[in-house]
């Protein structure tokens, strides 16, 4: 138990330390995942925006978060819960108790809504989708 304990805190841990150098570095400053989608299609996924969205929401700034990447603003909160409860599964029994009580139906609309945003976002019609460029 306690080495199970012990591995997801060092998890947390390092996740820790890697929002606070996303928080503590600027915009601009490399901290922002290249997208490599949108460099050889020059095409925006369902992703592109994500980090500088996660920087923006670690300065409590939502409505700039949701002009990067509103679909990962909008799911962070459930993913949050779902890794939450994934690590306090492991702690206390040694093994993954939660993604098989998880319909898989929900998944595939989640899914099926990540794929749709992508292409929207595409779609000159929906260019309000698109990541904001920097200030």
């Amino acid at each position: 138990m306690k080495k199970r304990a012990f591995i997801v805190a060092a998890a947390a841990f390092f996740a820790a330390a890697a929002l606070l150098y996303l928080y503590f570095t600027g915009e601009g400053e490399g901290a922002g995942i290249p997208c490599m989608f949108h460099q050889l299609t020059g095409l925006y996924c369902s992703g592109c925006g994500a980090s500088r969205a996660l920087r923006s929401i670690l300065h409590l700034d939502f409505y700039q978060a949701l002009r990067y990447n509103a679909i990962f603003t909008i799911s962070l909160p459930l993913l949050a819960v779902y890794f939450s409860a994934l690590g306090i599964s492991y702690i206390r029994f040694g093994k993954d108790r939660i993604s098989g009580k998880i319909s898989m139906f929900p998944v595939w609309i989640i899914i099926a809504a990540a794929i749709l945003y992508g292409i929207l976002r595409n779609i000159p019609a929906f260019a309000f989708l698109a990541p904001t460029c920097l200030p």
